[in-house]
């Protein structure tokens, strides 16, 4: 339980690898799930040891220490096939499960998911922004976005209000930029 108000913590903002370098436990991989209220003040942090392994259920669907986790704002899959590595197509479901289960399953050594103080059904994901935190042994410590990952990636767009306005507007800039870069779906 966290309630110090000069806690570094914010919101669904990407983190500093230091942030999450004060969680890694030697030999382990630990998930971090920190709950805000409408103020954006963090009202809780549970962190536990991940025994196996991330499960990735979808584009936007993770299941991490038996949270589901679903990535918020973002809709997965746009097509049925992507082009992934810019040059072969894949079935968007391999290409996330290749890209996603590397990120969490074989480089990652803390995953911190950022949600709203929320209690959803038991059948229901928790809509998170999740970060993970990939280095060490010589390579720099560095954060992925997976919100910002798969949207760049093409894997999923990011979801409209009935309106038509952008429920991720922090990541528009990325949809933009990947379309740009030849991220988009192979149909």
């Amino acid at each position: 339980m966290a309630h110090a108000a000069d806690d570094p913590a914010r919101p669904y903002r990407e983190p500093a690898p230091n942030y999450l370098r004060q969680f890694a436990e030697d030999d382990a991989k630990v998930f971090v799930l920190e709950r805000f209220d409408a103020n954006g003040r963090l009202v809780t942090r549970s962190v536990d040891k991940v025994s196996g392994a991330v499960s990735i259920d979808s584009a936007i669907d993770r299941t991490i220490a038996g949270q589901k986790i679903r990535l918020r704002g973002l809709t997965g899959c746009p097509t049925e096939k992507v082009i992934y590595n810019r040059r072969q197509s894949w079935s968007c479901l391999d290409a996330v499960r290749d890209y996603a289960g590397t990120i969490y399953n074989k480089r990652a050594s803390v995953i911190l998911c950022k949600t709203l103080v929320l209690l959803p059904d038991d059948d229901q994901a928790l809509p998170s922004s999740c970060f993970a935190l990939v280095g060490g042994q010589g390579e720099p410590f560095r954060i992925v976005n997976d919100d910002d990952s798969m949207v760049f990636l093409g894997l999923a767009v990011i979801d409209r209000t009935p309106g038509g306005l952008s429920r991720r507007p922090d990541l528009e800039g990325t949809q933009a930029l990947s379309q740009s870069m030849g991220f988009q779906n192979a149909e």
